[in-house]
């Protein structure tokens, strides 16, 4: 499909990985309170709507992609009738996703094409480019989907929907090291449920000044042993693979692996985006499908 073709608007979204992510016990409607460092990075998603005769999906990637509804149950479906909803009746769409973003990864790949679908279909339908208001619309779809909106940096409180944005100095160089399998999030969480047992658990007040200061200023070597996932015990549980994934690729010279969210992409820190490839090239050597990037300062966008 061409971006030339009537009607269309394509709107890219990045990935994101969480630099810190605590989770407190549920509370009485099931959800868990979350601090988390979300950061976006130079992975990218694009997704392009125009008006059609009916709904209709595609999927266009260079891997493995057929876990992924093409239904009512997709988030960029329900994307679509959360704006019908709002405006009244709005014409169906025929959407095409271009994939970089690993499937069920822990990397928000759903909600950031969410987030992508929710400003295409803004702009095709008159809504206006009112980030706060669309922010709003993104809460119903799910917690990492506001802070997809609008990518950069951010301190995520609440469900992780309740953001603070966070200015950065210098971009950090990651190892992105992706699966062929997946992970569901919402079973993670439930794991680690069960393996914290009936303890209460709250999430800290602040994510610390030391961690904040590295992560502002890119200085990767002070941040690497205060990058923290509650989720990680819980992922490696349900996937033990992933020990011998953070295992390689801290042996391939990473300052530090951790699980990416509720996994199973596992995120290597390296000093810089050099260090960052020759990591990378160690992992490929080994047959694993890993990726030198930078974060990135920017969010979700209309594509030029």
């Amino acid at each position: 499909m061409s971006s030339e073709t009537p009607g269309m608007v394509t709107v890219r979204a990045p990935g994101k990985v969480n630099l810190a992510l605590h989770v407190g016990s549920p509370d009485l409607t099931g959800f868990h309170p979350l601090l988390t460092a979300f950061q976006a990075v130079d992975i990218w998603d694009s997704v392009s709507v125009v008006p059609d005769d009916e709904m209709t999906i595609e999927i266009r990637a260079g891997f493995d992609v057929s876990s992924i509804p093409l239904d009512e149950s997709n988030l960029v479906w329900r994307a679509h009738q959360l704006i019908n909803e709002h405006l009244g009746e709005i014409p169906p769409s025929r959407i095409t996703i271009d994939k970089a973003i690993p499937v069920s990864g822990g990397m928000a790949g759903g909600s950031a094409d969410a987030a992508a679908a929710v400003i295409a279909l803004a702009e095709l339908n008159s809504l206006g480019p009112d980030t706060t208001h669309l922010r709003d619309l993104c809460r119903a779809l799910g917690s990492d989907v506001p802070f997809s909106l609008v990518g950069g940096s951010a301190v995520g409180r609440g469900r992780g929907d309740v953001l603070e944005p966070f200015r950065i100095e210098q971009p950090l160089s990651l190892i992105i090291v992706s699966s062929d399998q997946t992970l569901s999030t919402p079973e993670v969480y439930r794991h680690l449920d069960v393996i914290r047992g009936d303890g209460k658990i709250s999430v800290p007040d602040s994510l610390g000044d030391d961690f904040l200061h590295a992560w502002r200023e890119g200085d990767a070597i002070a941040l690497a042993p205060l990058l923290h996932n509650d989720l990680q015990p819980a992922a490696v549980s349900m996937m033990p693979a992933l020990e011998r994934v953070l295992d390689d690729t801290a042996a391939a010279d990473a300052l530090t692996a951790i699980v990416s969210g509720s996994g199973p992409t596992v995120i290597g820190l390296a000093r810089d985006l050099e260090h960052a490839s020759e990591v990378a090239a160690k992992l490929t050597e080994q047959n694993y499908r890993a990726t030198a990037v930078q974060t990135t300062a920017l969010g979700t966008h209309r594509s030029q």
